[in-house]
């Protein structure tokens, strides 16, 4: 037995350095990818913006990925370009992108756009330095072509670029990563007067943000895309239908934007697509995980292939890219916090509610959050809680509860801060439609109707009454114009500036059948050409 014991001892002994030595002499399975490296620095480019994204890069700036040992010789290098708040690094920092690029055989570089100074830029000032960057790119790397890969507003920036500053000569072909072609309603909402005081206190309001506004883009795609150089490139989209894991940034996004269709948390699936573009693919991709590895087999087929057609056409997807008439489901208000003082918010639930998902975001913490029913029943609310790192709302926290089994009747919310604070609360309900709004979004006449729809087998039409907050993008919160209607009717409203962007923010109050006060608001953007 003591000799059975030794040996297999003996054995064990054996395959223990023989586990070892493998381990010692096996390659890692992962490589280690140094950093893309900074080619050249770059003046400071300024620009006349407003609020602060928190970056501190220098616009301008771009970077050069490693040489890959399995180059391919002929393979156009890939640009990428970031998105709103965005810099460069996030291709690489947390992301698999580079890595996946480089894997693949490609070589790489990476550019600072006037985002990662600091303050967002609108398409114009970020595609004119875009372009500059092209050409100065193309000739680092002896003038081969350029394939540009463009996140979100990147996409944007990258068609004016091309369209009005001179790059198409240096670029092959474009793939744009959940673009908002056609502006996103997260940019509408930071614009309007409920939003003013948070969105001034993060920083949120600006350029960048009123560019994407959906009447601002809409006004953008009139004049662009009947340009000839608009469509002499080929341009491929990809978009999402994920709002990522739940209480993320992406996941307030994604609860706004229900209404408005599928969605990847910032934009929607029709607005991520191009009238003069090929759709390439929908997919379960979040605003953020769409700019990762995952999506680069989906276009790396279009990289190499310079015989498809050129489409220089509208699609019919595009006339419903951005819903003329929409029925809300959602109620909101803002303003500012004060140190010490007890903010009262009144919320007003019907009987069709069935649940009520609220979104409450602050530029600091909360002290207090408490709930009061109809009844005077007092409830603490323990929100769960998340810091938004990118997005429209950068800088700021989300506070998010569920209400169900609910009482219709007044309800409170009671809110204190120990820090100067604002905040921008949404009610996002499981309910039945009661009213839906329909308006242009741009127009080349000093007024624009909106047409108020009620359900009169469930509201009783003689109790409605709708105020129009208007507001200028990216103006004060306290500079809004009021108007008020009653009754179920169409309101002109008054544009009074040219070639300027307005957020109207429409908040439609009534009776139910049942004798129960309902709130309803619903925000959109309109640009005013000549």
């Amino acid at each position: 037995m003591k000799t059975l014991g030794r040996i297999m001892v003996s054995l064990l002994l054996i395959l223990l350095i023989g586990l070892v030595r493998d381990t010692i002499s096996a390659e890692p399975l992962v490589k280690s990818l140094p950093a893309p490296v900074l080619i050249e620095k770059s003046p400071a480019y300024s620009i006349q913006g407003k609020g602060s994204n928190g970056n501190d890069e220098t616009p301008g700036e771009w970077y050069a990925g490693d040489i890959p040992a399995n180059l391919i010789a002929d393979a156009p290098v890939l640009l990428f370009v970031p998105g709103l708040n965005n810099a460069a690094q996030i291709f690489w920092e947390d992301n698999d992108m580079y890595q996946t690029a480089y894997d693949a055989g490609y070589q790489t570089a990476f550019l600072q756009l006037h985002d990662a100074g600091g303050e967002s830029a609108d398409m114009w000032e970020n595609g004119q330095l875009l372009a500059e960057k092209i050409e100065e790119i193309a000739a680092h790397f002896s003038n081969k072509p350029i394939t540009v890969i463009a996140y979100s507003k990147g996409g944007v920036d990258t068609h004016t670029a091309i369209t009005y500053y001179g790059a198409g000569p240096y670029v092959e072909n474009v793939i744009t990563l959940s673009s908002p072609h056609h502006g996103s309603q997260l940019a509408d909402l930071a614009n309007s007067s409920w939003a003013g005081w948070l969105a001034n206190l993060i920083g949120a309001q600006g350029d960048g943000t009123t560019a994407m506004e959906t009447g601002n883009m809409a006004h953008f795609r009139s004049i662009t895309d009947v340009e000839p150089t608009a469509s002499m490139h080929d341009y491929y989209t990809i978009g999402g239908t994920n709002w990522g894991s739940m209480f993320s940034s992406t996941w307030f996004g994604g609860m706004y934007l229900n209404s408005y269709g599928d969605n990847d948390g910032v934009v929607t699936t029709n607005s991520s697509l191009l009238p003069v573009g090929q759709l390439l693919e929908i997919g379960n991709w979040n605003h953020t995980t769409v700019r990762s590895g995952a999506t680069f087999s989906i276009f790396e087929s279009m990289i190499m292939d310079n015989n498809l057609n050129h489409f220089n056409q509208y699609h019919p997807i595009y006339e419903e890219a951005i819903p003329k008439e929409t029925s809300p489901n959602q109620w909101m208000t803002g303003g500012v916090l004060e140190i010490g003082k007890e903010k009262s918010i009144a919320l007003t639930l019907d009987e069709t509610i069935n649940k009520a998902d609220i979104q409450l975001l602050t530029a600091e913490p909360l002290s207090r959050i408490e709930l009061v029913d109809p009844s005077g029943k007092i409830t603490s609310i323990t929100p769960k809680t998340t810091e938004n790192n990118e997005g429209y709302f950068i800088n700021s926290i989300s506070h998010h509860f569920t209400l169900k089994d609910l009482q219709p009747g007044k309800w409170q919310l009671r809110l204190e801060t120990s820090k100067d604070n604002a905040y921008l609360f949404i009610a996002d309900y499981d309910a039945e439609t009661l009213v839906s709004v329909s308006a242009d979004a741009f127009t080349n006449k000093s007024q624009i109707q909106q047409a108020i729809t009620v359900d009169k087998t469930k509201v009783k039409p003689e109790t409605i009454k709708t105020t129009y907050y208007v507001k200028e993008s990216g103006a004060d919160p306290d500079d809004v114009t009021t108007y008020e209607s009653k009754g179920n009717t169409t309101q002109t409203v008054p544009l009074q500036k040219k070639n300027q962007s307005y957020v109207i923010t429409v908040e439609v109050e009534g009776t139910t059948i049942e004798g129960n006060a309902f709130k309803r608001t619903y925000v959109n953007s309109v640009y005013r050409s000549e």
